[in-house]
């Protein structure tokens, strides 16, 4: 009982220290998020109510993987990251936000690779195997809570946490045998690889949205 009444003081005590804070004004936010390096611009259009729009993610990358559970040496290139839309609510005109949106997803991962090993261990050296994965929704809705700190014309601290309904992760792979011989097996082999790919992607439902920054309120 003594922990519940402690929790609920210290929330009453933020939820009171916020609603003393203007939330007014622009505001500009930059930090970091569980897609990567984010920057954010938001502004006031009615009591309690900001427009927020995030730009997140990681540029463009490119690395090369070994493959050995795969047995195919593969170049992986892709992207993530997107943009967000959002309207906060600060439902005790403070500190404390409530937040939904969209999420814009420009986040993909494609790669290509020679030689290729199925899952009972048959390994077709010559073959050429094409990869990507992509979130099952490019356009998904975003929800969150936050909290951000710092008044008119000063420097403040923001964090949030949140979901965002990406629908899971679609995963294709396309490919040739390279042995005209053995390409049936091939694809039947490399079907049974997509299948189980897809069954695990087919889980992430949600992404985490985490993020920690500074803000700068005009």
């Amino acid at each position: 009982m003594f922990r519940s009444i402690t929790l609920s003081s210290a929330f009453l005590f933020l939820a009171g220290t916020g609603s003393a804070q203007d939330i007014g004004g622009a505001a500009v936010g930059f930090g970091l998020s569980s897609f990567g390096a984010y920057a954010s611009a938001s502004y006031e259009v009615a009591p309690k109510l900001r427009l927020r729009g995030i730009v997140t993610g990681l540029p463009s990358f490119e690395f090369d993987d070994e493959g050995e559970e795969t047995g195919s040496d593969i170049t992986f290139d892709g992207s993530f990251g997107g943009v967000a839309a959002l309207a906060d609510y600060h439902p005790y005109a403070g500190s404390f936000r409530v937040s939904g949106g969209l999420f814009f997803s420009n986040s993909s991962l494609d790669g290509n690779g020679q030689g290729f090993e199925a899952e009972d261990g048959t390994s077709y050296d010559n073959a050429r195997v094409d990869g990507s994965l992509r979130f099952e929704e490019e356009i998904a809705p975003m929800l969150a809570i936050g909290y951000v700190t710092g008044g008119e014309r000063s420097w403040g601290f923001e964090s949030e946490i949140g979901l965002i309904g990406v629908g899971g992760v679609e995963v294709t792979l396309d490919g040739t045998s390279g042995d005209p011989t053995v390409d049936t097996q091939f694809q039947e082999d490399l079907e049974e690889v997509e299948a189980d790919a897809q069954e695990m992607g087919d889980m992430l439902v949600v992404y985490p949205w985490l993020s920690i920054g500074v803000s700068y309120r005009f």
